[in-house]
């Protein structure tokens, strides 16, 4: 489980403890709380950027590492090519198996190289998906929350409004009866 989706989980929990508003559908959230896991995910989303990277470095060791091996089987088969041909009985035989080990090295040689490469291709865009989608799910949530804060925000506020409306009504109400009485 990468630190964006514990991340994720965490916002999940705030939103799951959020307290219910009475008489309504709304919840109250800590919006700080929110805003902090918001950044945390902004933060950790490079991290993971950083684990595709290795992800590729260790691609390019790999194919160093399989041309280094490579290398190695060419220069044995031309060393054990030379051998062959100093022995003067056998010099056709020797250079007929040199050819052949030679070629052998290659195909080997080419065949790691491909391995290689397909394994890390596979490895970088498996990487590059989950990258992907993590951080896909990550903004949508992020829009979620903020749509959520946003709208309870403008309740909230119509509530206040609605609340104060009504006191200053009665206060004016209360206000023309003291004037009425006051008049009489």
């Amino acid at each position: 489980m990468t630190n964006t989706d514990i991340l994720l989980e965490d916002l999940e929990d705030v939103l799951d403890d959020a307290t219910s508003v009475p008489m309504t559908k709304k919840s109250l959230v800590d919006v700080e709380k929110i805003k902090t896991i918001i950044e945390d995910i902004r933060l950790n989303t490079p991290q993971e950027t950083k684990q595709a990277k290795a992800i590729v470095d260790s691609r390019n060791s790999i194919i160093d590492e399989a041309n280094k091996e490579k290398e190695e089987i060419i220069a044995q088969a031309q060393a054990q090519a030379r051998e062959l041909i100093a022995k003067d009985q056998i010099t056709q035989t020797a250079q007929a198996e040199a050819a052949d080990i030679i070629a052998k090295a290659h195909e080997e040689g080419r065949a790691y190289i491909q391995d290689a490469k397909n394994q890390a291709s596979e490895i970088l865009s498996d990487a590059t998906t989950k990258a992907n989608e993590m951080l896909t799910n990550a903004q949508n949530k992020s829009r979620e929350m903020l749509t959520a804060v946003n709208t309870y925000a403008d309740d909230t506020l119509l509530a206040i409004d609605d609340a104060l409306y009504k006191a200053l009504s009665d206060v004016r109400r209360i206000r023309q009866g003291l004037s009425n009485k006051h008049g009489e």
